[in-house]
């Protein structure tokens, strides 16, 4: 699994501007407390539209299971993917650290640990190594790639570039940091949160602090 972010546009400068052109103000005549104090009323009344104006634009290598809850997050988004029709990218694969038993209360969680971890491991090996030789043996017989890529497993990684605007992302930050959200997706999740806290000079600090006033 591996998190970059590759462009950011804006700043909380920009966001308290586009909410002061309402009364024809430049966010550049108010201080930055000022400022700061703007944009947590904006949020703590829900005047979210000026959030849409920055954007930030990732690549994110990741198993596909993960890869398609993320993908789910559309709105305000834009994702272009790796392809197994044009390339081979089959001997790339996220293992489970740490198995981890059905939940009882929730149909679509986990709960605690699977005891018999070593086999749980060798299982999943197996699969990747037999998933991988047929793979290639089709290729080798002349199969189409589009065609002997069906046969890959869910953790084989994907590589894809997604751009949003920082509401959009934040909506992801809300729903899949929470501790219901499958783990190997939060883990995701939480690097791409770490990397804009770690934007040089931390251009959204008032708008993440804002939105996590807990912090997250």
């Amino acid at each position: 699994m591996s998190v970059e972010l590759l462009s950011v546009f804006g700043n909380d400068l920009m966001i308290a501007n586009c909410a002061r052109v309402s009364y024809a103000k430049e966010s550049s005549n108010y201080t930055e407390e000022q400022n700061s104090k703007l944009i947590k009323y904006l949020v703590d009344h829900k005047h979210t539209s000026v959030f849409r104006h920055p954007q930030l634009q990732f690549r994110i290598t990741c198993p596909i299971y993960v890869s398609r809850q993320l993908e789910k997050h559309q709105v305000g988004m834009s994702l272009n993917s790796i392809s197994g029709r044009y390339v081979d990218f089959s001997d790339t694969y996220t293992t489970i650290r740490e198995w981890r038993k059905q939940s009882k209360s929730s149909k679509q969680g986990s709960e605690g640990v699977v005891e018999d971890q070593d086999t749980c491991k060798a299982l999943e090996q197996t699969i990747i190594t037999v998933c991988k030789e047929i793979y290639d043996k089709y290729i080798d017989m002349g199969v189409s790639k589009e065609q002997a890529r069906t046969i890959l497993p869910l953790n084989l990684n994907t590589t894809f570039i997604w751009t949003g605007s920082l509401l959009s992302f934040i909506h992801l930050f809300n729903l899949r940091l929470k501790p219901e959200a499958q783990f190997e997706t939060r883990e995701v999740v939480q690097e791409m949160l770490n990397c804009i806290k770690n934007i040089p000079k931390n251009p959204f600090k008032y708008s993440l602090k804002a939105f996590f006033p807990e912090g997250v």
